[in-house]
């Protein structure tokens, strides 16, 4: 079905099309409501008149949008308008690997790169039970900065047309059975399984893959035929051509993985993407490390200092990692490369004058004593005092991912350690980890983030040992300010925790008192397994995930059990339980016991140590919720007091002093988290909602459509959106991001929603915004039923229809059962009319806020 230029699908207008595949044609469309490209993929007649086909097109395509991976194509809706099914997605502008090989082979390094983006993105998709099954370069972008993004995933699936009485077989005859163009290209990259029509699974797009890198490194298929039986008899029976054939210098260690990934027998093939993804990012590193040996003799300068944050990043070795653990605190990676060079010319002046090896053993150590004296003293003297930091992810280049928390666990631990200076501006975990995976120059980080300085690590484990590698880099200049490596024994790790936080803290200039330098080495435990344990609940308690956060205090409870006195592992079983209690749906009763179970955490953790910020937090959102406003300030400003930085509780504290009428203080308050946490969802959504509670409506309408446009799968700023849309009187966009938020949070489909406003369109055209009110009323009547709408917010309808017996009635059953939402009472506009009744007076005296 071709869409003409101009065409509106919902908000999306036509501009031009890109393409065409076996679902249907793609377009570029333009999102009139973000002002943004998009990609509109329209599907064809057959799939689109075919409901089961439908059905299914639809559950894939959601279960794709709920993947949000930085390598898999963003999906925004899937949407039905003028009698036409399409899919929005991000646009990416760049070319595919097909057009990239399209006049050869890639380097090798060109190639793992890419294989190495494709593979963790698949290994994103199988944890999420997604198999892709048509991996092939016209199926993989890569963006103009190298980012790939894998196309399609969750569709190749809907080509198929299976019935519940066909087999694995006629599903494999479906695949193929497109035009001859397509046959070629997609028969190609199938695994012996598919051309076999045998049941397929992960191992399949393994393959696959397999396929893609020897086609980059070589600009061959390794299966060619002239016809699609040749083709799939050579996927059956032959052995590919050894790469060497095509490619000189392949290292022997390619070879294996190319041979591996194409292993017939998918026992013998690499068992998970994430394997893959290992071995690329192994084989990038140990051919980086070789390069930067060799070019490590003749001083340069590098145009950008990139910045490796985790998996998917390529890795910034030291020249040797031996020469770096001697080279300690000294030199940039450009003045370690002359300090080596002035080194080596003494030693070969030595040489060539035949002097007695004595003497000369003495002169080459003091040129290297004195040369190293003179470079750190003068890196030193330039380290300017740095004001603000963001410390990145470290990356785990031990190869094993079950260390993946060591990693992640450190890195955050630092940054609370250093939070703990006075008039650093710490940039918050939230922030930095966005960063996680991806290469990104310390410039961009810079600005982005609006720091000073980067901080980079990166940590290898060898046996029991454990190496962190360390480096301050200048976020203007892109200099590596200072440098350090630190090995220690596993039992050591606590120590070694502290002995970086140190350091850091003299590397940036600033002067500790005696009570904040114990207060930034603080170790909390001197037990090693508590510690590990608590890092592992730190690493599933930032996944947020219901299962996962209930590992996490399994996991800081095995801390408490290693050492029964480790506060910092009470904080996390206290920070973890309120979170569960404000972010999942439970009960009042449920609600109520889990936050008990947090404020007896947090206070046990503050009897064990007085200075734990994240526990005091806690225990004020506690305060807060039962209505103990002046105890829940105190305890914010103390949360505060102690890590001015801590942009969790500042978001808190801010919620507090709105709901308390004090708007000016909690966009202050606001504002400040988003400073040190500007890339939180939480956080952006909590600045709009600000200007909403201050009745700020078009500076709320504004936040919050920034917000979207960066995070469009986040329901909450839909939700955020929906209210200050409805206290404009303007219920249309009302309906359709509360719609858009209900969606995302799966508690209705698009088709039920649009049915529900449609009905709420009619009662407006009839009775204006009562007829509004009153269809929303009806909804809360039945939500309160079923036990999901809480009496106040029945009663703020009928406040706004005017019915003020009723919203009385509903205020005091509210009351009754110390609904939390009566906190909001002073300043939600619901209740404007009938906030000069003597009883909302009254009401408010008995909540405890200001009337």
């Amino acid at each position: 079905m071709t869409i003409a230029v101009h065409t509106k699908l919902g908000r999306y207008e036509i501009v031009s099309p890109i393409g065409a595949g076996g679902m249907g044609e793609v377009y570029l469309a333009e999102d009139t409501r973000l002002n943004r490209k998009i990609a509109v993929k329209v599907l064809t007649e057959d799939i689109a008149s075919d409901k089961d086909r439908l059905r299914r097109f639809e559950q894939e395509a959601r279960a794709a949008s709920a993947l949000n991976h930085p390598n898999i194509l963003t999906v925004f809706e899937f949407g039905f308008e003028k009698n036409v099914h399409f899919l929005a997605t991000e646009f990416v502008e760049g070319e595919t690997l097909r057009e990239r090989i399209s006049g050869g082979g890639l380097s090798i390094s060109d190639a793992l790169n890419i294989g190495e983006q494709t593979a963790f993105a698949l290994s994103a998709a199988h944890a999420a039970r997604i198999v892709h099954r048509d991996i092939k370069p016209e199926n993989i972008m890569i963006r103009r900065d190298g980012i790939v993004k894998v196309l399609d995933f969750g569709l190749a699936k809907l080509t198929e047309k299976r019935e519940a009485n066909l087999d694995a077989e006629a599903e494999t005859r479906a695949l193929v059975k497109t035009n001859p163009g397509v046959v070629m290209g997609t028969v190609s990259y199938m695994s012996p399984e598919q051309a076999r029509g045998k049941e397929t699974d992960a191992r399949t797009d393994i393959w696959s893959l397999g396929v893609v890198l020897y086609e980059m490194l070589t600009g061959h298929l390794p299966f060619a035929g002239e016809t699609m039986n040749d083709s799939i008899a050579a996927i059956l029976t032959k052995e590919p051509p050894l790469l060497a054939q095509y490619v000189s210098d392949v290292p022997a260690e390619l070879q294996r993985i190319a041979r591996k990934a194409l292993t017939k027998d998918r026992d013998e093939r690499y068992q998970t993407a994430r394997d893959l993804m290992i071995d690329f990012k192994t084989l990038r590193r140990e051919l980086d490390l070789r390069d930067e040996i060799e070019r490590s003799t003749t001083p340069h300068a590098s145009d950008a200092r990139m910045v490796s944050t985790g998996e998917n990043a390529a890795t910034q070795t030291f020249a040797a990692e031996n020469t770096a653990q001697t080279a300690n605190n000294i030199v940039s990676t450009k003045e370690m490369a002359q300090t080596t060079s002035s080194a080596e010319y003494v030693a070969t002046e030595i040489k060539r004058h035949k002097l007695g090896f004595g003497i000369g053993l003495i002169v080459l150590l003091l040129a290297s004593i004195g040369l190293g004296y003179w470079f750190f003293n003068k890196r030193s003297a330039n380290i300017k005092q740095i004001e603000s930091i963001a410390v990145m992810p470290f990356v785990n280049e031990s190869g094993n991912a079950d260390i993946e928390y060591l990693s992640d666990g450190m890195t955050e631990s630092l940054i609370t350690s250093l939070s703990q200076l006075p008039k650093l501006n710490v940039k918050a975990r939230s922030s930095v980890f966005r960063y996680k995976g991806k290469e990104t120059d310390a410039q961009t980080i810079g600005k982005e983030l609006n720091v000073q300085a980067i901080l980079t690590g990166r940590v290898v484990q060898r046996g029991n040992d454990l190496t962190l590698y360390i480096e301050l880099i200048d976020a203007a200049t892109e200099n590596v300010l200072w440098k350090d490596g630190y090995t220690r024994p596993m039992s050591n790790l606590v120590l070694l925790q502290s002995d970086i936080a140190k350091d850091v803290s003299n590397q940036l200039k600033i002067k500790l008192s005696g009570a904040v330098e114990e207060q930034v080495t603080k170790t909390y435990t001197e037990n090693t397994e508590a510690y590990q344990f608590y890092l592992k609940g730190l690493y599933h308690w930032n996944k947020r995930t219901g299962d996962d956060l209930k590992q996490a205090i399994a996991l800081f409870q095995q801390a408490i059990d290693k050492d029964p006195s480790y506060a910092k592992a009470y904080a996390g079983i206290a920070l973890t339980y309120g979170i569960l209690a404000k972010n999942t749906v439970m009960t009042r009763e449920e609600a109520d016991e889990t936050l008990l179970k947090a404020k007896a955490a947090a206070r046990k953790g503050l009897e064990l140590d007085n200075t734990l910020a994240e526990a005091y937090a806690v225990l004020a959102d506690v305060k807060s919720y039962e209505w103990d406003f002046a105890g829940a300030e105190n305890d914010f400003k103390r949360a505060i007091e102690l890590n001015p930085n801590y942009a969790t509780a500042r978001q808190w504290y801010s919620e507090l002093l709105a709901r308390l009428a004090r708007h000016d203080e909690a966009l202050t308050e606001v504002k400040k988290a988003y400073e040190l946490d500007p890339f939180s969802r939480a956080v952006r959504g909590n600045v709009g909602l600000r200007y909403l509670e201050a009745r700020r409506y078009d500076e709320a309408i504004a936040e919050l459509k920034k917000l979207i446009e960066a995070e469009p799968t986040y329901p909450v700023a839909y939700m955020f959106l929906g209210g200050a849309y409805e206290d404009k009187g303007m219920f249309e966009e009302a309906l359709e991001a509360r719609c858009k938020g209900d969606v995302l949070l799966k508690i209705n489909t698009p088709e039920t929603c649009e049915r529900e406003n449609e009905a709420i369109r009619e009662a407006i055209k009839k009775d204006g915004a009562t007829g509004y009110w009153r269809k929303v009323l009806e909804r809360l009547l039945k939500e309160h039923e079923q036990g999901t709408t809480p009496a106040a917010s029945v009663a703020a309808a009928y406040a706004r229809l005017g019915e003020r017996e009723k919203a009385f009635e509903w205020l005091e059953k509210a009351f009754a059962k110390r609904d939390p939402k009566l906190s909001y009472l002073k300043t939600n506009e619901s209740f404007d009319n009938i906030k000069s009744d003597p009883r909302f007076q009254d009401l408010l005296r008995r909540i405890g806020l200001p009337q």
